[in-house]
């Protein structure tokens, strides 16, 4: 992810302000169903947002820079606690790391003030000033997605849906893998919402939003990982030899980011029901001695 804009120094004294007014009811999280929010392309109107003098100064001036320190911010509460989710990776093939990032983000939005002030009424602020947390990462994306309508922030929101649930976050993953804007970001819809098709039992259509993803490059080859591992556990040994073999002209062999790849997989399959591991190995068993080590790796997440 790139770093996002610099945070106008002025805002610090507004957030002062907002924080130090007892009247002050910054509202973030819109009152209307997601969906709405989700689908609309305008920003909310201040009027919905804010109520005091400096909270709609903050929002009609800073509207931006607000959503870009929020949308930033969800993001790092995500990948602090991440459910089943492989970690991004840069240009040089490093995993990203939020405790790396983090202090980054606080140096563009320390002139956000850090204040033990807060009112009341604005619980979403107090979180962003003070310790981001994963379990505000969803309320952080809406926010920014409330500010700044963009499919980037959507697909924040997407991800940051509680896993308990997957159809709401399917829904939205569906329409961004058509539609979102840049085209890359529709390769990650289509992976998240591979993986809460799983989360749904519903394997079949998940294989479906993986194959859907673009060739895989070095940097990102999990879509194939993830269609390959379920090809084993649907008992298909021909699409398992074809997927395996495509994935070994795309993936480093085993660097770090595979070896993170692997470990999701054998938590996610140690959640399977015994007879859908035995289908898999069966699978694996019948084409053994076609896979790679890469293949086999993959494979060997259901157990032997």
């Amino acid at each position: 992810m790139k770093d996002q804009p610099r945070i106008a120094p002025e805002i610090r004294g507004l957030l002062e302000e907002i924080a130090a007014d007892p009247r002050s009811d910054l509202r973030l999280v819109p009152r209307k169903p997601l969906r709405a929010w989700f689908e609309r392309g305008e920003s909310a109107p201040t009027s919905a947002i804010a109520t005091t003098r400096a909270e709609r100064h903050l929002v009609e001036e800073h509207r931006e820079s607000l959503a870009a320190l929020l949308c930033e911010a969800a993001w790092l509460a995500y990948w602090k606690a991440p459910v089943l989710a492989h970690r991004p990776v840069d240009a040089e093939g490093k995993l990203y790391d939020p405790a790396e990032r983090e202090p980054r983000w606080r140096a563009r939005g320390e002139r956000f003030g850090r204040t033990r002030s807060i009112n009341e009424g604005t619980d979403l602020l107090r979180g962003v000033l003070g310790r981001l947390d994963a379990g505000n990462a969803h309320a952080l994306a809406v926010a920014s997605l409330q500010l700044v309508p963009s499919d980037r922030t959507r697909c924040y929101v997407a991800l940051t849906i509680p896993w308990d649930r997957p159809r709401s976050a399917a829904h939205f993953f569906r329409r961004l893998s058509q539609t979102a804007w840049p085209i890359p970001l529709r390769s990650q819809a289509l992976e998240s919402l591979g993986a809460r098709l799983c989360s749904l039992g519903l394997y079949y259509q998940a294989r479906e939003a993986y194959r859907a993803v673009p060739d895989a490059t070095p940097r990102s080859p999990y879509g194939l990982v993830c269609s390959t591992t379920l090809s084993c556990l649907l008992g298909d040994p021909r699409a398992l030899t074809v997927e395996s073999r495509r994935l070994d002209a795309v993936a480093r062999s085993m660097d770090e980011p595979m070896q993170e790849e692997l470990a999701l997989l054998r938590t996610w399959a140690d959640t399977l029901p015994a007879s859908l591991r035995t289908v898999a190995r069966n699978t694996r068993e019948q084409v053994s001695g076609e896979l790679s080590e890469l293949g086999q790796a993959i494979t060997e997440v259901f157990g032997t």
